[in-house]
């Protein structure tokens, strides 16, 4: 085999042995292999424990890793993905610094001032909290590639780590070797981490094929970008996306339907503003535009599938998940709908425009 590029010889070593089963592609799917071997995790129960992954990186090229706040109330695994924007350039990386914690690393520290820690979903004392009794991990975002990506790139003369694909490879056989008995699992992320959970849902499932696993995207619709910047994305990141998902490569809309119906056990949630003044930014889209293709999304995606559902409210807001009060059309409340998509309850139904 003849040495590997340049960008890949600057990664750590377990990084690189992935990286290099990944290499012969721009885009690789969920029959990908992962790193065997993988050793549990032990943590105390009910409290938030920083937990650092040999070989994990962030943009910067630091060592990361997860945080868990395990517990023996259930079997059930919450896996969220934290949001934060995204970057593929010098300009978007280092100067508009338009995805969280590229040039600044995310470890211990900065995980013990974690403020997402508080979301309302993780409290174990409120009893409509829809994750109150399951095991909790978070994923922190600091690789501006969705979670995604298999690359080193060189902006000017700073080199940015697009792993987050390869990150997310990492922290999942730690879960697989952690969780061996785990009944149902929760693919979760809000933002850049609801379209991470999308793109990896297909991974988890392959990995885990003995749970029963559930996705919900906040403020994370699949919508494709108008002003080129998908095809920049996946030159930049060299994602990890879904082998089976042939749409993918060049649509992003064609990944919520392609999941739907690929894997018809699972419950795919959306929360969703209809206007979504971030996603704007992102996507290239006015208001109204923004509007018009995220109804188009509802309609063509989630619609047609017995197991796809959307909250939905018609604002300029982002995420959700900071406030399950949020209310949707009929008085339905955040909290109850999820608490429904959580317990697969018969009468979740999509709510909202």
């Amino acid at each position: 085999m003849s040495s590997p590029p340049l960008a890949l010889r600057t990664l750590a070593p377990p990084l690189l042995a992935l990286a290099l089963l990944l290499s012969g592609c721009g885009r690789v799917g969920h029959g990908s292999p992962e790193l065997p071997g993988a050793t549990p995790i032990t943590a105390p129960a009910e409290t938030w424990t920083w937990i650092p992954v040999p070989g994990a990186a962030c943009g910067n090229g630091a060592a990361t890793g997860f945080g868990v706040n395990l517990t023996g109330r259930s079997s059930d695994v919450v896996v969220y993905f934290q949001g934060g924007g995204a970057c593929w350039d010098q300009l978007t990386c280092l100067e508009l610094r338009s995805a969280r914690a590229v040039e600044s690393g995310y470890g211990a520290a900065q995980f013990a001032a974690e403020g997402q820690l508080a979301l309302p979903g993780f409290s174990r004392t409120d009893p409509g909290a829809p994750f109150r009794d399951a095991s909790l991990v978070l994923v922190p975002y600091c690789t501006g590639d969705l979670h995604a990506g298999t690359a080193v790139n060189s902006y000017g003369a700073t080199r940015v780590h697009h792993v987050g694909g390869l990150n997310t490879g990492l922290f999942l056989e730690k879960l697989a070797a952690t969780f061996p008995g785990m009944r149902r699992v929760y693919v979760t992320g809000s933002s850049a981490g609801g379209y991470a959970a999308q793109l990896a849902y297909a991974r988890f499932a392959e990995r885990l094929p003995q749970a029963e696993l559930h996705l919900l995207a906040d403020g994370a619709q699949a919508v494709q970008p108008v002003n080129g910047n998908y095809p920049l994305w996946l030159a930049a990141w060299r994602p990890i996306l879904p082998a089976g998902c042939t749409g993918c490569a060049t649509d992003l809309t064609a990944l919520p339907a392609w999941l739907a119906t690929t894997y018809p056990a699972g419950r795919f949630a959306l929360t969703a503003n209809m206007q979504d003044g971030v996603l704007q930014y992102f996507l290239g889209l006015s208001p109204a535009g923004m509007s018009a293709a995220t109804r188009s999304l509802l309609d063509t995606a989630y619609a047609p599938t017995a197991n796809a559902r959307w909250f939905a409210v018609d604002s300029a807001g982002h995420t959700m998940l900071g406030n399950l009060a949020t209310t949707g059309a009929g008085g339905v409340t955040l909290q109850d709908w999820l608490a429904r998509w959580y317990g697969g309850d018969p009468a979740w139904a999509s709510v909202g425009p």
